[in-house]
């Protein structure tokens, strides 16, 4: 009895012997695992990298482009002047040709104004060049003209600071315009003018009809000194 006990111990030993040999270590199929886990994630990274450089480039392109001109300055043109035709107040205007640039424009002479709607009896242009009354909001100096075409202009006229106007804005000047009747952007933060007599951007987008169009202006406060000999010029963008 006790020879048969020890002979069953034997053949459960050789038994579990054998089953070892066959079984695969666990830890080579973790490796491998492992290891292919490590080698997709890097991939990912690696594409998510490659598309973030890419997007970052397409921005750092897209932001370089060009804006296109500064209608705040006043742009380059070469004009001819046309025929002068009467406005509706019996005062001449002058339709002008950039021939090399293909654009038009209209002038008028700074001394060919009439009262605004609703100006102050007062209101005129002083032989000073400076718009009379002094800090007067009313005291309006209207123009009329026709462009040639509808279309987006710049408004220039040529005039200099006051010293004790100097780096005042458009804003502080109280300097506003109106196209029939509507307000057009002046730039109200805009500090255009210096002491020296020289043209300058009054509103850097106007859109005229191409019919007779009435431009209105007040520069009540700081008032700029204008050149009386000079013209309001209209400048096809």
């Amino acid at each position: 009895m006790k020879k048969v006990k020890i002979l069953a111990s034997l053949a459960a030993l050789m038994t579990l012997g054998l089953a070892a040999c066959t079984d695969t270590p666990a830890t080579e199929s973790s490796v491998e695992a492992t290891s292919a886990a490590a080698t997709s994630k890097a991939a990912s990274a690696n594409t998510s990298k490659a598309a973030s450089s890419s997007k970052a480039s397409s921005s750092k392109a897209s932001s370089s482009k060009s804006t296109g001109p500064d209608y705040t300055q006043v742009l380059p043109r070469t004009w001819t002047d046309g025929t002068p035709a009467a406005n509706a107040d019996g005062k001449n205007y002058i339709p002008m040709t950039d021939s090399t640039a293909n654009k038009v424009g209209v002038k008028i002479a700074i001394t060919d104004w009439t009262q605004g709607t609703g100006a102050h009896a007062d209101t005129a242009l002083g032989s000073d060049g400076k718009i009379a009354p002094g800090n007067e909001h009313t005291a309006i100096l209207a123009y009329k003209v026709k462009a040639a075409k509808a279309g987006d202009y710049q408004m220039i006229m040529t005039a200099k600071s006051s010293s004790s106007g100097d780096g005042k804005t458009m804003s502080e000047r109280y300097f506003t315009c109106k196209l029939n009747g509507t307000a057009v952007d002046v730039g109200d933060d805009r500090a255009p003018l210096t002491t020296e007599m020289a043209q300058f951007v009054v509103a850097p987008t106007i859109h005229l009809t191409g019919n007779e169009d009435t431009i209105e202006i007040t520069a009540a406060d700081y008032r700029p000194v204008f050149d009386t000999a000079s013209f309001v010029i209209f400048s096809e963008h």
